[in-house]
């Protein structure tokens, strides 16, 4: 940034044009070092010029054309670098499907692989749910998927019941306080989806058509990898282990859910919870006593067994009370 002398110098330049150092000097009334620091700057960014008919004065030049001068260097570079990337982009885009071919002949061959990219594996998942002609065994640990992941699979799940595939799903037993997961099983059973849940499910399992079983690796807590298993022998020994835990699960209830056993004003309390507001606030916006609203919270945090209030709204969203 230019500082007061070197604007100050720059519009004397601009309206004396062939003005020398001493005569700049006299009539701002600076040293000749102050003027030379600040000529120096003005110099460096190409506002300053020698004259031509008189070495010992100088011109200034407009900010346009010092612009241009200063960045038209960088700005081919910038050019040059843009193409190359663009080449590059067009090189190794085209590689694209000759890679996605080469993977799915390794895939194809392969009895046992084990993928560690996710995405890669999301992929692989993808092509064989689209290609499935006659049933997917699924084994989901967790306690559910978001609402919006439940409804992307009851679409899929709906379109492949048409289609006569019949799908089995295991889940652990906590989803069954799931409302999201609760709302997708409700709808993929009336389509002819079979839902039964465990105590706990060890590990994430998908088996399509008989042909192939993916199973989640899991060597540690954050491993991502999956196993690809196309040996029919070992598919096979997946699908017994399903088959007989199968007969050992629960039926996922999909009976229609029983109205939360709240009253108006304590729904209206855990809305307030999850909104983060305090006790006195909720109380005072139902016209309630301090008192009594924490003894109405209390009680839900009991209900709901949760170790805070906001833990308390959370879970009661869940549970479809508010």
């Amino acid at each position: 940034m230019l500082d007061g002398l070197c604007l100050e110098l720059y519009r004397y330049a601009v309206a004396h044009p062939g003005w020398t150092r001493q005569g700049v000097s006299e009539a701002l009334g600076y040293t000749l070092r102050d003027i030379d620091a600040a000529m120096e700057q003005l110099t460096q960014r190409k506002l300053l010029s020698a004259h031509a008919a008189n070495p010992d004065a100088y011109v200034a030049i407009s900010p346009d054309v010092a612009l241009a001068d200063l960045v038209d260097a960088d700005e081919r570079q910038v050019q040059d670098l843009r193409s190359r990337i663009s080449t590059k982009r067009r090189e190794l885009s085209g590689l694209v499907p000759l890679y996605l071919e080469a993977r799915r002949e390794v895939i194809s061959s392969a009895s046992v692989e084990v993928l560690e990219d996710p995405h890669l594996i999301q992929r692989v998942l993808i092509e064989y749910g689209r290609d499935v002609s006659e049933q997917v065994l699924m084994a989901v640990p967790g306690t559910g998927a978001n609402a919006d992941f439940q409804e992307e699979n009851v679409r899929k799940d709906l379109d492949l019941l048409k289609q006569g595939v019949s799908r089995r799903n295991l889940y652990d037993l906590s989803t069954r306080d799931h409302m999201p997961t609760r709302k997708a099983v409700k709808a993929i059973a009336a389509g002819g989806g079979e839902f039964r849940t465990l105590p706990s499910v060890p590990f994430r399992m998908l088996i399509f058509d008989r042909k192939l079983a993916v199973v989640a690796r899991q060597l540690t807590s954050s491993d991502k990898a999956a196993m690809m298993i196309r040996d029919a022998n070992l598919v096979n020994v997946f699908i017994q282990v399903f088959n007989f835990t199968w007969e050992f699960a629960d039926p996922f209830p999909v009976e229609e859910d029983s109205a939360p056993p709240l009253n108006g004003t304590q729904q209206a309390i855990l809305a307030g919870l999850a909104a983060g507001y305090s006790d006195e606030v909720i109380a005072r916006r139902l016209d309630l006593n301090v008192r009594t609203c924490r003894r109405h919270i209390a009680w839900m945090l009991e209900t709901l067994k949760a170790d805070s209030r906001f833990q308390a709204g959370a879970k009661a969203r869940d549970a479809g009370w508010i």
